[in-house]
């Protein structure tokens, strides 16, 4: 369910339809929260052992990350944001189809 790379699709598209990048990261930031809610609860559900550490620390990382992403998203210019968000799904897209 996770980890698809559906983000950067649904962002992208949407950025390219032209919508405020700003209200497209949040929106689908927004999106993933919940579905890493759910993964959550699947995780708790079906499996019995779990590695916190690694859990913890994507707990962590995530919540330290998404305040520091929200501030800086909202002082770049938005035609800065929307070149860069373009540069780092190009680079992430062409990584995961060479390897």
């Amino acid at each position: 369910m996770g980890g698809g790379g559906w983000g950067p699709i649904v962002t992208s598209t949407l950025v390219s339809d032209g919508k405020n990048p700003r209200k497209t990261i949040g929106s689908v930031n927004a999106a993933e929260f919940f579905v890493t809610i759910s993964e959550v609860v699947a995780f708790f559900a079906l499996l019995s052992q779990f590695n916190w550490s690694v859990i913890i620390g994507l707990i962590i990382g995530g919540s330290l990350a998404a305040p520091i992403a929200a501030l800086i998203t909202k002082k770049i210019p938005a035609k800065v944001l929307m070149i860069s968000l373009g540069c780092i799904i190009t680079f992430l897209s062409i990584r995961m189809i060479v390897f």
